[in-house]
């Protein structure tokens, strides 16, 4: 083997073993303080999804290696469906879409599922690190609402299958905005509310953020105008020094643990949060905000494509479906799971919100070059 290619094997599985270790020292971090599952979950399941391990060899055909993120399934799901199939599953965690699809391309193998958000589903497509699901293998696909199954960033669902849908809006403490003489937010300018001063955070995430920052000035998330994305970023500038931090996994301790009066939020995690601390709520801003969705996807060197068919199915079985809604609190797009949600979250405006709504609202798409400028401006950003 010639010694540039022994090299680049060896920088490659640096890359991707560098960024394994990042992933659980923070998943560490945000477990240690989300005790409660510790105790819910099973040791199988901890085992596999806490400790970092490393991934069985390919020759196992009784295993499936899957790539998601944390907090993100029903504790008894996986032991469910090892006991169904008699399959071990590995469940190895992921901060974010980026080093997600880092870790794909630096030549991450293993993985039998792995699950982003819209525009990673659309990047991993462009650099040809999906395989095409195989529809006839999954026939629970049938249950996915007719709204989700021609998405822009995967027309017919080719490489993915919807897991979970949900916004990006304003979590915070009622009584901590109470104490603070602040009205209950209802848009995004409350972030700029001086009152709120070092009580806030905002996503680790450049599109999220900046985006937040577009839409009040009333452009479109996906702007390819350089003008309208610089604008945003000076008013964040003006608005960074009332940010505490921006982070995206460790939103719901600071939420749950009252540090965080406003933040930048995942629908889900709002509503986790809100599970410790009953102050915590919700809100979608009026002028709209973004609508994202995680799938379920094969990775081309998929090492159990069958194993992967039969999750995906397993995955949308309507039982199943409705156990991990209720766990998450993040949105099913499976029709049948929906109908036997409890009432209260069937009518949790901010979980399934009305169609005048979701209207205002934009799923985060590609913006071609620009991306390369909003890079720059993210960068100055954190910078300042």
């Amino acid at each position: 083997m010639p010694f540039l290619s022994v090299v680049n094997i060896l920088f490659v599985e640096f890359v991707a073993q560098t960024s394994l270790w990042l992933d659980m020292a923070m998943l560490i971090s945000r477990r240690q303080l989300l005790t409660l599952l510790a105790t819910c979950t099973s040791t199988a399941y901890t085992l596999n999804a806490c400790s970092k391990l490393s991934l069985p060899q390919k020759a196992n055909k009784k295993q499936l290696n899957i790539y998601s993120w944390p907090d993100y399934i029903h504790p008894d799901t996986i032991p469910e469906f090892e006991k169904r199939y008699g399959i071990q599953v590995v469940y190895d965690t992921v901060s974010s879409n980026e080093v997600l699809i880092a870790k794909m391309q630096a030549g991450a193998s293993d993985y039998d599922i792995v699950v982003p958000t819209n525009y990673g589903v659309r990047k991993l497509r462009e650099l040809k690190l999906l395989q095409p699901i195989d529809k006839e293998k999954i026939p629970n696909f049938k249950f996915i609402m007719e709204r989700f199954r021609n998405p822009l960033f995967d027309p017919h669902c080719q490489y993915s299958v919807p897991y979970t849908f949900g916004t990006t809006g304003i979590a915070y403490n009622a009584r901590g905005l109470q104490e603070r003489n602040c009205a209950l937010p209802d848009d995004w300018d409350i972030f700029w509310d001086k009152r709120l001063g070092q009580r806030m955070t905002l996503l680790e995430d450049a599109r999220e953020t900046i985006g937040l920052a577009l839409k009040r000035r009333g452009y479109s998330y996906n702007t390819q105008v350089e003008n309208e994305i610089a604008i945003a970023c000076q008013d964040l500038k003006i608005q960074k020094p009332l940010t505490m931090c921006y982070t995206s996994d460790q939103v719901i301790i600071y939420l749950a643990s009252g540090d965080s009066v406003l933040s930048l939020a995942f629908s889900g995690d709002a509503h986790q949060a809100a599970r410790t601390n009953s102050d915590v709520k919700y809100v979608i801003p009026k002028s709209g905000t973004s609508m994202w969705v995680d799938n379920m996807c094969i990775p081309y060197s998929a090492p159990h494509v069958e194993n992967a068919h039969l999750w995906l199915n397993f995955m949308l079985d309507p039982e199943i479906a409705k156990a991990n809604t209720c766990y998450t609190y993040y949105a099913n797009p499976n029709q049948k799971a929906f109908e036997r949600l409890p009432l209260e979250l069937v009518n949790d405006k901010t979980l399934y919100p009305p169609e005048s709504l979701l209207d205002k609202c934009e799923e985060i798409g590609d913006v071609g070059k620009t991306v390369q400028f909003y890079d720059r401006m993210w960068t100055e950003l954190k910078c300042v």
